[in-house]
């Protein structure tokens, strides 16, 4: 059983003051049986933000606001409760500065108040862009970021703390006359991951932030519907290099969910007499680590590589009507 809810505002006020306001609400109550155990969970959750935005001149923006989140967990299993109340409140700032013609700085910071972890928090961020010529900018980011352990974990220890990453971002674009051109490389530093002793979170489990990790990498995509008539098309391709020590991992490895190499081409044609969009994608993913359990080393086995080709058929039947079909592979 769940339900949801949201509400949000948008106005204007005084001297050119924009001001947005959201509120929203989520139940969800879930029960059944696992095995031979009986269980059943239930959430209460809210989320509030205020925000006001104001050009303070041609060359200053500034906005700055709130949030804040309420939720309330219980979970029963075999006649164990379990549950958490968590009170986060933030507050954050934001200001753009056109340095010069050129060059934009967008320079902020959000503080955050986490009452169950009994936590206060800092996090700045910077950007930089720089338009290099008309159609063409280099931009870079710094940031530093903070994330409230899982409900797996909170249920069992409210010890711990925020885990933690800084992100350093360089990106390159070039867009003009219906082309994209995207490349960025980035890295990423993990601090205080949650770590156990046990094969999964349990309620007798030794809970740490010992945990480390960081991720680097590049990303490209191409998009372009200039040069065929009727065809738009893209191309993306991505690299990651990661490894993390979290959960009951024994060192630093790549998790499961990690492909080195992922690539997709996207391609969509119309064809004005047949009222009809044609389109293909074709996506290839390197092989993805996992734990051979014939083996001493620690996630040193390797699925397969990935490959998905899939069609589809778009045909305009009228304004408000269309007939879809599409098949994969």
């Amino acid at each position: 059983t769940n339900f949801y809810t949201n509400s949000s505002y948008r106005g204007r006020f005084a001297s050119n003051w924009k001001v947005f306001a959201g509120l929203s609400y989520g139940y969800s109550h879930n029960k059944g049986s696992y095995d031979v155990i009986d269980y059943a969970t239930s959430e209460n959750a809210i989320h509030s933000k205020l925000t006001f935005t104001k050009p303070i001149s041609k060359t200053i923006s500034t906005s700055f606001g709130a949030d804040y989140f309420y939720t309330k967990y219980n979970e029963n299993a075999a006649q164990f409760d379990s549950g958490y109340q968590s009170n986060i409140f933030a507050a954050f700032s934001e200001t753009d500065l056109l340095v010069t013609n050129n060059l934009i700085a967008k320079v902020g910071f959000r503080f955050s108040k986490n009452n169950l972890l009994n936590e206060n928090s800092v996090s700045p961020r910077l950007a930089l862009a720089y338009k290099v010529a008309k159609n063409k900018q280099i931009s870079m980011a710094y940031g530093n970021f903070d994330q409230t352990p899982k409900r797996e974990y909170l249920v069992f220890t409210n010890q711990l703390q925020t885990e933690k990453a800084q992100h350093y971002i360089l990106n390159y674009e070039y867009a003009k006359d219906r082309q994209i051109f995207k490349a960025e490389v980035y890295y990423k530093k993990y601090n205080n991951l949650v770590k156990y002793d046990t094969q999964m979170p349990l309620y007798n489990s030794n809970f740490n932030n010992d945990g480390t990790g960081y991720a680097k990498g590049l990303e490209l995509f191409w998009r372009d519907s200039k040069n065929i008539k009727n065809l738009e098309y893209w191309v993306s391709y991505s690299y990651i290099d990661t490894q993390r020590d979290y959960q009951n991992f024994p060192k630093e490895v790549t998790p499961s969910f990690v492909a080195d190499h992922t690539m997709s081409l996207v391609t969509k044609y119309w064809i004005q007499d047949w009222r009809s969009q044609i389109g293909a994608t074709c996506t290839i993913a390197s092989g993805r680590p996992y734990n051979n359990p014939n083996t001493t080393d620690f996630m040193n086995g390797k699925t397969k590589s990935y490959t998905n080709l899939s069609a589809n058929w778009a045909y305009l039947i009228s304004p408000q009507k269309i007939l879809f079909f599409s098949v994969t592979n």
